[in-house]
């Protein structure tokens, strides 16, 4: 009788856990309910190993009863006993309650199995695992080269006013070197924004490559000025500016240290002979260790490209699975771009699939993405022209990234067989890659792709 509250105890401790809404978590939970234990169990190790408890908890769980691994209850309670650095499972005693049952040797064992898995998997030796090796300044960053750019005009309503201002934008560059998801991420005033977009829109980058392959690059950084002539940036205001900044972070929460470092990146894109002593990854991490879930994404995208530290995709995974977790639609969108692509993570387009569809949720680049991998994919699988057409139906004419869109309604088209919609909506990418003055080369080949009748396939 004990037993079987035992059991019923342990079922019940799994299935809160898969209530909790962790991203990759939630994967694993989709493979332990359609009983693939062998892939449920991957997922939860990836998770356990970047310090997720919940996680923890559901290996031992697995361990216990012997899905997947061998049931083995010296596992079970060790890894159980992990899990209690989440005061909730300390709480609930599961762990003391399989160490109760053990006879004196089977606990010396026990209690040596976890002290092991807590020298690897304690939270503080994570932490010390994912702290990032800090490499010179922002002389150091690895940017892709750029071959055209394009100076914005100065909007006349700040010009009359002689307002000078600002404007962040953040964008990927595609492996074809040119720019897709530009979005605004700072603007001092609106007036720049559009002015902002319309030049980043027009550049041409160098495409990245990892061991000789053209890879997209996410997450990347222009700082847009628009100064009126003779208005420079003064050294020592600056120095006075940044010294009043680092002691506000010094002293201040998390907000204030991402503040902080983002400051840190945007100062050499108007003052760049001004020499930092700062490296922005420093107070990324600070403010990545007090909870700040956009730290983690910029920490882990950094560590990624192996801007200003030691460029390591382990470390990396970890600060962008916390920033997923967190709910950051861009760390999950760059999780999914590099299962894709498999340059710098681990290949596997599954993964690919649900990092994209979550950020899709939330992020309408990502969702123009997701539409154009549904449509695109060489593997059948993964296809679904119908939902990439429902998705499409909720991004309208005012996206940014016109090309992109239009380039994702002409493959969905043609995914679902209606070839004289695809070639009307390639007809507008190709009219904006020609606005823009872009290459052409891959824009032409869709749209022969669609005169011909067949759908486009496009190698990951």
């Amino acid at each position: 009788m004990k037993h079987s509250i035992y059991i019923h105890l342990v079922t019940l401790i799994f299935f809160l856990c898969a209530n909790i809404s962790h991203a990759d978590f939630d994967l694993a939970n989709t493979y332990y309910a359609a009983g693939n234990f062998e892939k449920a169990y991957a997922e939860y190790l990836e998770s356990a190993q970047y310090d997720d408890n919940d996680a923890q908890q559901n290996i031992g769980v697995m361990y216990y009863r012997g899905e997947h691994v061998p049931k083995n209850k010296i596992t079970a309670y060790a890894w159980m006993t992990l899990a209690t650095q989440n005061q909730a499972y300390k709480d609930n005693g599961l762990n003391v309650k399989i160490y109760n049952k053990f006879t004196t040797d089977e606990k010396k064992v026990a209690d040596e199995e976890y002290k092991a898995l807590f020298a690897t998997f304690s939270h503080e030796a994570i932490q010390n695992k994912l702290a990032p090796n800090f490499v010179g300044q922002l002389g150091a960053t690895k940017d892709p080269r750029i071959i055209k750019m394009v100076k914005p005009e100065f909007p006349s309503v700040p010009l009359r006013s002689g307002l000078s201002g600002m404007v962040d934008v953040t964008f990927t560059i595609d492996k074809y070197g040119i720019t897709r998801d530009q979005v605004v991420y700072f603007s001092s005033y609106p007036d720049f924004e559009e002015a902002a977009l319309g030049s980043i829109r027009k550049f041409q980058f160098e495409p990245s490559l990892v061991n000789g392959k053209a890879v997209d690059v996410n997450g990347f950084k222009i700082r847009f000025n628009f100064l009126i002539d003779g208005s420079t940036y003064r050294e020592k205001k600056i120095t006075e500016y940044i010294d009043k900044q680092r002691e506000k972070a010094s002293k201040g929460d998390s907000k204030d240290k991402l503040s902080f470092a983002y400051l840190l990146e945007a100062i050499p894109s108007f003052a760049k002979d001004y020499k930092l002593v700062d490296n922005p990854n420093e107070w990324y991490t600070s403010a990545a260790t007090q909870g700040s879930y956009t730290a983690s994404y910029f920490l882990g995208r950094n560590i990624l490209y192996g801007n200003m530290c030691t460029q390591d995709s382990a470390q990396s995974m970890g600060w962008l699975l916390k920033a997923a977790k967190g709910g950051i639609s861009d760390a999950q969108y760059l999780l999914a771009t590099e299962a894709f692509s498999g340059a710098r993570l681990e290949k596997n387009d599954e993964k690919g699939f649900y990092w994209l569809s979550k950020a899709a949720a939330v992020n309408k680049f990502a969702k123009v993405k997701y539409a154009w991998m549904l449509s695109t994919h060489p593997d059948a699988k993964y296809r679904n022209g119908k939902l990439a057409q429902e998705l499409l139906l909720t991004v309208d004419d005012t996206h940014v990234d016109k090309l992109g869109l239009y380039q994702a309604q002409a493959a969905a088209a043609a995914e679902t067989g209606h070839f004289a919609d695809a070639v009307k909506w390639q007809k507008k990418a190709l009219k904006d890659a020609k606005g823009l003055e872009i290459p052409l080369t891959q824009v032409e080949q869709q749209m022969n792709s669609y005169t011909n009748k067949t759908p486009w396939r496009e190698a990951i």
